[in-house]
C-alpha cells in the first residue's frame, strides 16, 4: 500500500557509555558512531520492510551530510519527492546510550526548528505523522486520508486530524488517563478513535474515551540499544491496522513484531566488525 510518512530524518551521533548517568560522575564511553535516525526514518524503513511504498515528507540541510542522507534514503526505497533541502548545516543529535539500552538525547538550544513543506499534492492509503508544525496543505491531505496515525506531539503543535494517537506513558507522569485523552482530542479532533500509551516492553494501554484496555506483552527483549524501537512499533501498528486487525490485535502483533525486529537488528550488528571511532 501507499503510505505517507511525515517525520524527521536525523543524524544520530551515538555515544555508548559504560554506566548510567549520575550526578557528579565521570563517565567513560566504549564507542561512538554516526548513523541516520529520527521518527520519519525509522518508521518509514519499517514500513518499507513490511512491503509498503513509503513517501517521506521531511527536510534535510543542503550540505554534504544532507545530500548523502538523501541518496541513502532513495537507496533504501523511500520516495523522496517531498524531502525539502534547506540552507544551513546538518546538526547532529547527540545520544548517550547506557549499558541497559536507555538513551539520553542532547539537543542544542540554538538548533533551528525544522519544518516540513510539500512540493505538491500528496495522498496515500494511510498517513503516519511525527511532527509538531505542519503546513496547511498537509493538514488538508490528512483530512482526506482514509487512515491517520499520529505520534503524540509534546510541544506546541499544529492540530491535525488523526484516528489513532500513539505516545509513551513515561511522557505523562502523574497525569490521569482521561486528562491525556482530552489533550489528545484537542490535537486530533473528533476523528480520534484510540489513544495508545506504551510502557516500554511491558504493556500497552488503549483508551477510546470511555473504555480502557491493557495489552500485556510477553515477548520481552533484552537489548543494549532501544533507539528506534518505538518508531518501529508505530510502523508495525499501522501495518496491522491496514491488514484489518482490531486496535487490540494490531497493538499485540506490533509488539511481537518489534521484539523480532530488535533481535534481528542486534544479531546483524553483532556480525559487523568494529570500525574506528568517528573523528570529530
Amino acid at each position: 500500500m501507499d503510505i505517507v510518512v511525515v517525520g524527521h530524518v536525523n543524524h544520530d551521533h551515538i555515544w555508548r557509555i559504560t554506566e548510567p548517568l549520575r550526578p557528579g560522575g565521570r563517565i567513560s564511553f566504549s564507542d561512538r558512531s554516526l548513523r541516520l535516525g529520527g521518527g520519519g526514518y525509522y518508521t518509514g524503513r519499517r514500513l518499507i520492510e513490511l512491503g509498503h511504498r513509503v513517501t517521506l515528507v521531511a527536510s534535510l540541510a543542503r550540505d554534504a551530510h544532507g545530500l548523502a542522507a538523501l541518496r541513502e534514503l532513495a537507496a533504501f526505497g523511500f520516495v523522496t519527492d517531498h524531502v525539502t533541502l534547506t540552507e544551513g548545516r546538518t546538526e547532529f543529535a547527540e545520544i548517550l546510550l547506557d549499558p541497559a539500552g536507555e538513551r539520553t538525547i542532547l539537543g542544542s538550544i540554538h538548533k533551528v526548528t525544522r519544518s516540513v513543506e510539500l512540493s505538491g499534492q500528496v495522498s496515500g492509503d494511510a498517513f503516519y505523522v511525527n511532527g509538531t508544525q505542519l503546513p496547511e496543505a498537509l493538514v488538508t491531505a490528512l483530512t482526506q486520508a482514509p487512515l491517520v496515525v499520529s505520534q503524540f506531539p509534546l510541544r506546541a503543535v499544529t492540530p491535525r486530524p488523526a484516528d489513532v494517537m500513539v505516545g509513551s506513558i513515561a511522557d505523562f507522569p502523574g497525569e490521569r488517563l482521561d486528562a491525556v485523552w482530552t489533550r489528545a482530542r484537542q490535537i486530533a479532533g473528533d476523528r480520534l478513535q484510540h489513544l495508545l500509551l506504551t510502557d516500554g516492553p511491558n504493556s500497552i494501554t488503549i483508551h477510546d474515551g470511555r473504555q480502557t484496555t491493557d495489552v500485556h506483552l510477553t515477548d520481552a527483549v533484552t537489548t543494549a540499544d532501544t533507539i528506534g524501537a518505538g518508531d518501529s512499533f508505530s510502523g508495525a501498528l499501522l501495518h496491522y491496522l491496514l491488514l484489518g486487525r482490531t486496535i487490540g490485535e494490531a497493538a499485540s502483533e506490533a509488539g511481537r513484531a518489534t521484539a523480532d525486529w530488535l533481535r534481528r537488528r542486534d544479531a546483524e550488528r553483532a556480525e559487523i566488525p568494529e570500525v574506528p571511532a568517528l573523528k570529530s
